[in-house]
């Protein structure tokens, strides 16, 4: 599976395109240094070595037709599955050509096949399925159960202790300055440039700033370029960080889709502890506040048996004390989220 990720992010970096070429008869020419022709063997390399079903898979037997460096048939090889085809396009040398004898068949990943009867039709299939999976290995990536660092890479430098949550039900936290938004994404091309969509849904300056479709560039599996409005920030993925209870984010199912659940408070108190530097050998007493000058002043505290939140998500001010002293006031953030039934 890496493999095909590797030639899918690499494919991410190029621009899909091809010229159409001359042909004979039934026969369209490839040239073996087109990127169609690299396409093609990426798209073919992808059906081996994926068990899974994938976008396009092409239906054997055909004919190809190979060409030498004076655009003449040398030969002609009657390919009945993909480990010959390619074995084919592996051994074709540079400034050689091949001729595909339209028409084929391809499968396509909702089991509907289709015909492809030239060159140019046979770029957009492959140009669809390339979209296809590489917008597919995005949203697996951003999916993955971890946070994202911003990092400023123009002027705006006001969101670089800031992190991004993406949820698999297209939904996100955007965390800044102690605060939270609730987010939506998605992920999209247009005009062969990949794009994801984000979306924070209260109106603030921060949603002004970030409410963009950002053009995304793959640097390597962890991180990605994101640019809109002359702003370029890079996300960075972190993941399996110890004790980091999700970034002090805490998630309970909530109740008859009403965006609200019951938060212990009492179950995240070892968590907490656990990533503050607090000695162990000292008793400590953690209160809970709505708001943060209530935690200053340490009035007004909730209840650590049982909490329903009144924002989706909400912020929470946890004031951490040794005897009387306050030793620490931090944040935390509470999401009630869709949680399956069990059957």
């Amino acid at each position: 599976m890496k493999n095909i990720q590797k030639v899918i992010l690499a494919l991410c970096f190029l621009f899909l395109s091809c010229e159409n070429e001359p042909f004979e008869s039934l026969v369209e020419k490839i040239d073996v240094n087109s990127e169609l022709y690299d396409n093609l063997k990426a798209i073919s390399e992808a059906t081996t070595e994926n068990s899974e079903t994938v976008c396009l898979t092409f239906i054997y037997p055909f004919n190809v037709y190979i060409y030498d460096n004076n655009d003449k048939i040398t030969e002609r090889r009657f390919v009945n599955h993909n480990h010959e085809f390619i074995a084919l396009l592996e051994q074709m040398e540079q400034d050689s050509s091949i001729g595909m004898s339209y028409p084929i068949s391809g499968m396509t990943d909702d089991g509907n096949t289709i015909s492809i009867n030239n060159n140019l039709e046979l770029k957009e299939a492959i140009e669809a399925c390339i979209e296809e999976q590489i917008i597919a290995l995005c949203n697996d990536t951003l999916e993955e159960d971890c946070v994202w660092k911003i990092t400023s890479l123009s002027q705006n430098t006001a969101y670089d202790t800031s992190l991004l949550s993406f949820y698999d039900d297209g939904t996100g936290i955007f965390y800044h300055n102690g605060d939270s938004f609730r987010t939506t994404w998605i992920t999209l091309y247009i005009d062969s440039q990949l794009y994801v969509n984000i979306n924070l849904e209260e109106d603030t300056t921060v949603s002004e700033d970030w409410n963009f479709n950002w053009e995304a560039t793959f640097v390597d599996e962890n991180t990605i370029l994101i640019n809109s409005m002359e702003q370029i920030f890079e996300i960075k993925k972190i993941c399996n960080i110890e004790n980091n209870c999700d970034y002090l984010e805490f998630r309970e199912c909530e109740v008859d889709s009403t965006q609200t659940a019951n938060f212990i408070f009492e179950d995240y108190i070892t968590c907490i502890t656990s990533f503050r530097p607090i000695d162990t050998n000292e008793d400590y007493i953690l209160s809970f506040y709505e708001t943060e000058s209530d935690a200053e002043d340490r009035i007004n505290a909730l209840s650590p048996s049982g909490y329903e939140n009144i924002t989706n998500p909400q912020i929470i001010f946890v004031n951490i004390a040794s005897s009387e002293e306050v030793m620490d006031t931090i944040r935390i953030v509470l999401y009630a989220s869709i949680c399956e039934e069990e059957n």
